[in-house]
């Protein structure tokens, strides 16, 4: 926990940017200011510590993730125990991103989207599973925004992109595939200041990556389009191992 005075053209919201804090944890973590649009030039606001992700995101992101695995592999046994796990896990986590002020409307989101994923599971559909399952770590990159993470949450929403290319160049929908292409290199763009010089040869292999991608969804490329989005997800694991020593 942090205390910070007040500025001149200071605004809660603009505190919250700058400490990377959610502004409902802000607001919260100072009851005395009773109306958040008003505070005072040398007013003292403290920043509070955001929470530790609860195990049990880590659960439910990697068994989504295993599941779409499974349903590629057609092993549908496994892909029901996963779903089942997703669903223990985010029966018990619901307190806890309560407690850390997640937006109902994100939690909801996430229950949705285990919903739908246990019933296609449960009735073999297979892309509208796996889309689900990937639909799942995209708002849990959203959750983690309210916790104390030392990889950014953007790694996760990169990865989302990455397997979202790959099922719509399945499905052969080059529009959506290159709009997610479009998505997946603006976020990185903004995640590259976030990292070391130290880490420039990775900056650049990513960036090859990118354009590569690029070609082969203009090409319309089949082939090219699922190895290059493979080759992203591999280098995403590096990055985020960069993030990994850069931040501990």
């Amino acid at each position: 926990m942090q205390q910070y005075i007040v500025k001149p053209h200071d605004s809660l919201y603009l505190i919250a940017k700058q400490f990377d804090v959610p502004l409902a944890q802000l607001i919260k973590a100072n009851p005395q200011i009773k109306n958040p649009n008003m505070i005072n030039i040398g007013q003292t606001i403290i920043i509070p510590s955001m929470p530790e992700v609860p195990d049990e995101l880590g659960v439910i992101e990697s068994n989504a993730v295993s599941i779409i695995d499974d349903i590629y592999h057609q092993d549908w046994q496994s892909a029901d125990r996963r779903v089942n796990d997703i669903r223990t896990a985010m029966n018990n986590v619901t307190p806890a991103l309560q407690a850390a002020e997640v937006p109902n409307n994100v939690i909801v989101a996430l229950n949705a989207a285990i919903r739908s994923l246990e019933q296609n599971v449960a009735q073999r559909k297979a892309y509208p599973a796996i889309s689900q399952a990937n639909q799942i770590t995209q708002i849990l990159a959203d959750v983690l925004d309210f916790f104390n993470v030392i990889i950014p949450p953007d790694v996760m929403r990169l990865s989302y992109f990455a397997r979202q290319i790959i099922i719509n160049v399945e499905q052969n929908d080059w529009a959506e595939a290159y709009q997610n292409y479009r998505r997946a290199n603006s976020l990185w763009q903004g995640m590259i200041p976030q990292l070391q010089a130290d880490y420039s040869t990775d900056v650049n292999n990513f960036n090859q990556i990118l354009l590569n991608m690029n070609d082969a969804i203009n090409k319309r490329d089949y082939q090219a389009a699922i190895e290059t989005a493979t080759r992203m997800l591999n280098m995403i694991d590096e990055i985020e191992t960069d993030f990994q020593q850069q931040n501990t």
